[in-house]
C-alpha cells in the first residue's frame, strides 16, 4: 500500500516488481515493459526504510521456510510470488476494515485510488511551491509511464485545496497585471 500511495505505481508495475528493480541505496524502482515502456521511478528514504524492514520479514519468512530466495520482491506467507489478484484482494479486505470502502460491493475506494492520490498530492505540493503546472505535467505523465499528457488527465482531480491554491494564484496575477486592486 505504501508503494502504490508514495510512488504512484500501477497495482500490477508493484507485484510485478523483482529484488533486482529495487534499488534501496539510490531510492529508484526500475519499472520494466508496463504499457510497453520502461522507467526508473524515485522514492523518498522513508519508503526506503519501510522496504527495508519488509526485506528484513521476508528473509525471516523465507528462512523459516527453507525456500529458495525467488526473484519476486513480494511474496505470500508460504513463500510463493504474490500475485496481482492477491494483493488486489488484501487491499480491497483492508479498505473496508478501515471502513474507506463499505461492506459489500464494487463502490468505494479501490487499490488504484492510490495512483489518484498521488497525482493530486503531487499536484498540491507543486502549487503550493508556486511551481508553473503547465512545464510540469509532462514530467508527471512520464513518472506515471503514460505517453503524454492526455493519458494522466484521468488522474487530475480538482480538490477543495487545489481549487483554492488556484484561485490565489489568478487573484496575485491579476493584482500584479493591475486588472484587481
Amino acid at each position: 500500500m505504501l508503494i502504490l500511495y508514495c510512488t504512484g505505481l500501477r497495482l500490477g508495475e508493484a507485484v510485478r516488481l523483482r529484488m533486482d528493480d529495487v534499488d534501496l541505496k539510490r531510492g529508484t524502482f526500475l519499472i520494466t515493459h508496463s504499457k510497453g515502456r520502461s522507467r526508473i521511478v524515485p522514492f523518498r528514504p522513508d519508503l526506503a526504510r519501510e522496504l527495508r524492514q519488509y526485506l528484513h520479514v521476508r528473509h525471516e519468512i523465507l528462512g523459516r521456510l527453507g525456500v529458495s530466495e525467488p526473484r519476486t520482491l513480494f511474496i505470500r506467507l508460504d513463500g510463493t510470488p504474490l500475485t496481482v489478484k492477491s494483493a488486489s484482494d488484501a487491499l480491497r479486505r483492508l479498505l473496508r476494515q478501515l471502513s474507506i470502502k463499505p461492506p459489500a460491493g464494487r463502490v468505494g475506494a479501490r487499490p488504484y485510488e492510490f495512483r489518484h492520490a498521488f497525482a493530486v498530492h503531487r499536484l498540491t505540493a507543486w502549487a503550493e511551491a508556486g511551481a508553473d503546472m503547465h512545464a510540469k505535467l509532462p514530467w508527471l505523465s512520464a513518472y506515471l509511464g503514460h505517453q503524454d499528457v492526455l493519458g494522466t488527465e484521468v488522474y487530475l482531480k480538482a480538490t477543495p485545496h487545489l481549487l483554492q491554491l488556484a484561485s490565489q494564484r489568478f487573484l496575485r496575477h491579476l493584482r500584479n497585471a493591475g486588472a484587481v486592486e
